[in-house]
């Protein structure tokens, strides 16, 4: 089988990947449901903290994953010795990870999230940097396919039958959670040798060497970022009441279904931005970043209107609150959904991690410092105005910086354009309107 990246249209790609994620949040939104009714604001509150902590850990695997791409993406070393090393550096991080969950949740035993966040996250760290091989060699369907059907609705459908079916507690519902990110890495290896060339290949020390130091300026860069965008949960989580975290991370949840859309882009997009020349690659980039926005403030506008209405109608009043939060969210979250486009092009495609983690600082210190203040003075509703702060600063400066980089004017990254639209969907509006103006004039 061979290595080359598969070529195909990379709008069908994106409408693939867009269909198992909206599967995949469907599902979640139903577990949701159910979770919040059957555990109240407390329980729901474990389950969320416990995703806000795994994501957060695996961020590490970002630095990872950007390392990969671009040792084999822009250096086009053998792809057989670069995962090779990539697998020895999560040897030692897999461990780490869990170590440290593990002595937060001993000191800290009634926040049981700390304790599956321990236990999944060696299976999250390998599945995170595992999805870049797939990326770089253009299997998108394969891994949306085994994405969606575990850790993405998989997971979710699971928990509606343990709920709904079998009464699960609590806990019952947090190790089934552990156990799907534990199947989902075994599948991700599947297929892998033959994507790689061969057998991975060990102990190149020079390509370790180059690895870590990339790595771990892209990792700590994510690190950061993920600090920066949602530290307000770690503040809401250690000042307010568990009841006010879950009604916080409901409204975050809300107002991240939007960014299906994006996910589906930038995931659909980051091989091929690794891989093609930089004037390729930076006028992909720019052409992804507009449409998404201009894509993003359409659902924003659905969203500000009938999200209140709705959380209160499928949640209850308990978490009525979560709607006037969700309100000030949808600003920042529609610049961020191209965060992570503009992210990936200034660290792997660049190949400046430096300065992406030197302007995730910046943002962090910002944000936290308003973060700390306002969820003091005005509870839930100062966290959502201190996220909104970060989004816009986080977005205002990476436009500059990858402007700068790329040498593609302002206008490129925030007017969409006609020629946008892929040519199919084109041909389809045309006819459509086509037919509509003939009924018109008849």
């Amino acid at each position: 089988m061979s290595t080359a990246p598969e070529r195909g249209s990379l709008a069908k790609k994106i409408v693939h990947t867009f269909a198992t994620l909206l599967f995949g949040q469907g599902a979640s939104i139903a577990a949701g449901i159910a979770t919040a009714h059957a555990y109240g604001p407390a329980g729901k509150g474990v389950i969320s903290f416990a995703g806000v902590l795994l994501t957060f850990a695996i961020t590490t695997a970002d630095g990872i994953r950007d390392a990969v791409a671009f040792q084999i993406g822009r250096e086009r070393r053998d792809p057989r010795a670069v995962w090779g090393t990539a697998l020895q550096v999560m040897l030692a991080l897999g461990p780490l990870g869990f170590a440290v969950f593990f002595v937060l949740w001993h000191l800290d035993s009634a926040r049981p999230s700390y304790l599956f966040a321990a236990i999944a996250f060696p299976f999250a760290l390998y599945l995170q940097a595992a999805g870049v091989i797939y990326l770089l060699r253009d299997r998108i369907e394969r891994i949306n396919v085994k994405n969606a059907a575990t850790i993405g609705g998989g997971s979710s459908i699971l928990t509606l039958l343990l709920v709904l079916v079998f009464h699960a507690s609590l806990w019952v519902v947090m190790w089934a959670w552990v156990g799907v990110f534990a199947i989902a890495a075994l599948w991700a290896t599947e297929g892998m040798r033959a994507m790689l060339g061969g057998s991975v290949l060990l102990g190149r020390t020079g390509l370790l060497r180059e690895q870590l130091v990339f790595a771990a300026k892209a990792a700590l860069s994510s690190n950061v970022t993920f600090l920066a965008l949602r530290i307000d949960v770690f503040i809401v989580s250690a000042l307010l009441s568990p009841g006010s975290l879950g009604i916080y991370t409901l409204a975050l949840g809300t107002g991240e279904v939007m960014w299906g859309v994006s996910r589906a882009v930038n995931w659909s997009t980051a091989g091929r931005v690794a891989m093609a020349d930089f004037e390729e690659a930076s006028q992909l980039t720019a052409r992804a970043v507009r449409s998404v926005v201009a894509l993003q403030l359409l659902v924003a506008l659905v969203l500000f209107a009938a999200g209140p209405w709705l959380i209160t109608l499928v949640y209850g009043a308990r978490f009525a609150p979560a709607g006037g939060v969700l309100r000030i969210l949808l600003p920042g979250m529609i610049v961020y959904s191209a965060d992570g486009l503009l992210s990936y092009f200034i660290a792997v495609r660049a190949a400046r991690p430096g300065l992406l983690l030197g302007l995730e600082c910046i943002t962090l210190l910002v944000c936290g410092a308003v973060t700390l203040v306002s969820v003091k003075a005005l509870g839930i509703y100062g966290g959502a105005l201190a996220d909104t702060i970060a989004y816009l600063i986080s977005y205002v400066a990476k436009i500059a910086v990858f402007t700068r980089l790329s040498g593609r004017s302002v206008g490129e990254v925030l007017l969409p354009r006609g020629s946008d639209v892929p040519t199919w969907l084109r041909a389809r509006l045309a006819r459509a309107f086509g037919r509509a103006g003939g009924r018109d004039e008849s």
